[in-house]
């Protein structure tokens, strides 16, 4: 049976950078989704994808392959602390020497298709906490689809010492055709229309119609698709990078066994922990969004002290030549200004000279009710002396 493949990729119409790499030679396929930051994802999918690629064509194991890349990702980003928690998903084909079967291995959330005879079926299990909970039957398929949790991911390559890959036995006839694709594309579109694009055509058209329709629904992600054909004509074998060209133009290459024919871009990033969460912003400006994060709760501690300092200040002012009692530091703190909470019925006319003095300056009181105190004491003392300096008080101290 002869194996005929395409592959494609695209940044989408949102990222501006494809962190997606993928490798492709007839015999081993991958697709790897980079993830930790606009440096970090890109270096681990491509990492992954050549150490991959390497150890198989070494002679490696699957298994191996997969112990070899998770090591060299995990060590890279504990080597260099701008590339610290990256890591990618990884989809992986193996074809086996009578073209008759297919070993598929996955990690994280990108996935493996299967068409044949016009039915798609889903070979790989997403590594996510919301497929988690569709298969403890908690959600519908239908509910994971837009819950908020969709994009955190349980397992990923480079994020630890150890990962173990998901792995199945496909077997494949006359007319199958596997697809290998990131998370970009079911993101897009419905399994449907997968199925509908991933039958038409060669290869190389199944690929970019892929693509194309992932970009037409929205093109929020970067998008990588391997499309690999068994039957028994030849056809042609391509790699589609559509990163650097115009999104109608297509650049291809022909793909050719052990030359470690490889495309990629740049796809955004989960910033690894536990739970891995894709994150569509990169390590800078996470740290500049922290910053000013931070720099708003002290300020709003700082505007939120001088607002409880200023409600709890209180003093004797005058308006218009009324003697008022005031809410707030006089002349006011930031944009903090003092306001009138109490009209007295006493004229600053009517007090005594050094009173009247006091009052103009403002006299600052800890409670609106000392404030109206000192009023009171105010008129008190001005009526005595008023009273003190009458002719009348002036005989009465004469005699």
């Amino acid at each position: 049976m002869i194996v005929d493949f395409a592959a494609a990729t695209d940044p989408g119409l949102v990222r501006n950078s494809n962190q997606d790499s993928a490798y492709a030679d007839g015999k081993f396929f991958v697709v790897a989704d980079g993830m930790g930051g606009h440096a970090g994802g890109d270096v681990a999918s491509q990492l992954a994808v050549e150490t991959l690629s390497e150890a198989l064509l070494d002679g490696a194991s699957p298994q191996e392959a997969i112990v070899a890349a998770n090591h060299r990702v995990f060590e890279a980003a504990s080597r260099d602390p701008a590339l610290e928690g990256m890591g990618t998903t990884v989809t992986m084909a193996i074809v086996n020497d009578a073209k008759t079967a297919v070993e598929v291995l996955n990690i994280g959330d990108s996935r493996a298709y299967l068409l044949s005879r016009g039915e798609l079926s889903k070979i790989t299990s997403d590594h996510t906490f919301v497929q988690e909970l569709v298969d403890a039957g908690s959600i519908t398929e239908e509910q994971a689809s837009t819950h908020r949790a969709r994009h955190v991911l349980t397992r990923v390559l480079g994020i630890g010492n150890y990962v173990e890959a998901d792995s199945f036995q496909v077997p494949v006839q006359d007319g199958d055709r596997l697809l290998l694709c990131s998370d970009g594309l079911v993101n897009e579109i419905q399994e449907a229309q997968i199925a509908e694009l991933l039958a038409a055509g060669d290869p190389t058209a199944a690929a970019t119609a892929l693509v194309n329709a992932a970009n037409a629904a929205g093109g929020s992600d970067n998008t990588t698709v391997v499309v690999i054909r068994f039957s028994a004509e030849s056809g042609t074998r391509q790699l589609v990078d559509r990163t650097d060209v115009a999104r109608t133009a297509f650049a291809s290459a022909p793909a050719v066994s052990g030359n470690l024919p490889r495309f990629k871009g740049q796809i955004p990033a989960p910033l690894p922990t536990q739970l891995v969460e894709r994150s569509l912003i990169a390590p800078p400006a996470i740290r500049l969004i922290g910053f000013v994060i931070l720099l708003s709760v002290v300020l709003a501690a700082v505007v939120l002290a001088v607002s409880v300092y200023v409600n709890h200040s209180f003093y004797v002012g005058v308006s218009r030549h009324q003697v008022a009692i005031y809410q707030g530091r006089v002349g006011g703190i930031l944009w903090f200004k003092p306001h009138v909470v109490d009209y007295t019925s006493v004229r600053l006319d009517q007090l005594t000279q050094g009173v009247r003095d006091q009052i103009i300056h403002g006299v600052v009181e800890p409670s609106i009710a000392k404030a109206k105190t000192f009023v009171h004491n105010a008129e008190s003392q001005a009526k005595a002396a008023k009273v003190a300096a009458s002719p009348a008080s002036l005989l009465s101290a004469v005699a």
